[in-house]
């Protein structure tokens, strides 16, 4: 230690330090309790998610319910009339896309999943 911090620590003996008067002590209560906060806050968000999904997915069902048998019924007769006056190209188109199609949404949703996780964790 040199001579000037010696002569520093001398000359400011009787001054206080934050850390005597529980200064430190009063930063890490505060600090504990936004983190307790933020981790509270954090939980009611994550609930909050989850009943809106549940809202969402209960109004869809709603709708489905509602529209699902018109459409899916419309949608039948439309394939239906479209397999009667094509021919064999046509057709052959429709079965690879009736092969490939489950293949495509199913690495389409492995992605946004894996996407959303990522996101998740990055937050």
């Amino acid at each position: 230690m040199s001579d000037f911090d010696t002569l520093l620590k001398r000359s400011f003996a009787e001054a206080h330090e934050p850390a005597d008067d529980g200064f430190a002590a009063h930063v890490s209560h505060v600090v504990a309790r936004n983190e307790r906060g933020a981790q509270v806050r954090n939980a009611v968000q994550s609930c909050a998610f989850a009943v809106a999904g549940a809202v969402v997915l209960y109004a869809f069902y709603g709708m489905a319910l509602q529209f699902g048998p018109d459409f899916l019924a419309s949608v039948g007769f439309g394939v239906a009339r479209a397999r009667s006056t094509v021919g064999e190209p046509a057709m052959d188109m429709w079965r690879t896309a009736n092969a490939v199609l489950p293949q495509i949404l199913l690495v389409t949703g492995a992605l946004v999943g894996g996407a959303v996780a990522y996101r998740a964790t990055q937050e």
